[in-house]
């Protein structure tokens, strides 16, 4: 995976917003069977123990205890008990967005881990179960916490997996774009010179672009350019007058509210932070 697919995937996951809608750990029920229905939600199934039968798209499984299993949101799909023993599992059902696309129609990334006596996944599933019967004002924020680390869980480990993980297609045209400004951040880009790169009339170019990756064209640039400066910042002694010329913000002042907006801290604080030997001169 080179740089630019890596900061894609981060930018996805930066702006993604996700819901539980059901969860829970049993032996699936003896009426346990649906064929070739497509769900509005994603499904996470940890097998515990037992056997049974899954379709996911075109590909037919018949998962292991120990095997973790995603079965995509808006994937046509098929699941049955069998003769054996009934699986008994942990699973959730849950939504994840970013704009308007479900995560996982972003990302290419396996269906299943194999997890060799991992016992971290079961911990974070009894973690978001142990959440369900709160009535806490702030029970929302910990069900989505505790899901928020099992979808890191997933994606961190389906990288190491053979297939990995990698940003899908997208269209030509935004394709284009994202690669235009990971070349040109440091010029003053501007909305029509994007919507130009994507042949699109600059509102509508706006609007297609936040549906995907859920964020404006403009916010995508300014946050690849304070990306830029906080490394420029911690890894060289350059003055911030420097570092605006080469990140596309020659503007000290506005570079240090935008920088300060993004991260809580002046550029100064940022250095002397990460980069404790610095001198306050250098900025």
């Amino acid at each position: 995976m080179d740089n630019a697919e890596q900061q894609l995937i981060r930018l996805y996951l930066d702006n993604l917003q996700v819901h539980v809608t059901a969860m829970g750990y049993n032996q699936v029920w003896t009426d346990w069977r649906d064929l070739d229905y497509t769900p509005d939600y994603n499904k996470f199934y940890l097998i515990c123990d037992g056997e049974g039968w899954l379709k996911i798209g075109d590909t037919e499984y018949a998962p292991k205890p120990g095997q973790w299993f995603l079965m995509p949101q808006g994937v046509k799909q098929s699941y049955s008990f069998t003769d054996g023993p009934r699986y008994t599992k942990y699973w959730c059902h849950f939504t994840a967005k970013v704009g308007e696309n479900n995560l996982f129609e972003l990302l290419k990334i396996p269906v299943f881990l194999e997890l060799e006596d991992d016992d971290e996944p079961q911990r974070l599933f009894q973690e978001l179960l142990s959440y369900e019967p709160y009535r806490s004002l702030t029970a929302p924020l910990l069900v989505k916490a505790a899901i928020i680390k099992l979808i890191a869980y997933y994606i961190e480990h389906a990288v190491s997996d053979a297939s990995g993980v990698e940003p899908a297609a997208m269209s030509e045209p935004l394709q284009a774009v994202i690669e235009y400004i990971h070349l040109n951040y440091y010029r003053n880009l501007t909305i029509d010179e994007l919507a130009e790169r994507a042949h699109l009339h600059p509102n509508y170019f706006i609007r297609v672009f936040k549906r995907r990756f859920g964020t404006s064209p403009i916010q995508y640039v300014n946050r690849k350019r304070i990306e830029e400066a906080k490394w420029l910042l911690t890894a060289t002694n350059l003055m911030l007058a420097e570092i605006g010329a080469k990140v596309g913000i020659p503007d000290i002042s506005y570079l240090s509210k935008l920088f300060k907006s993004s991260t809580g801290l002046s550029p100064t604080a940022y250095r002397l932070t990460h980069h404790p030997n610095t001198s306050n001169s250098t900025i």
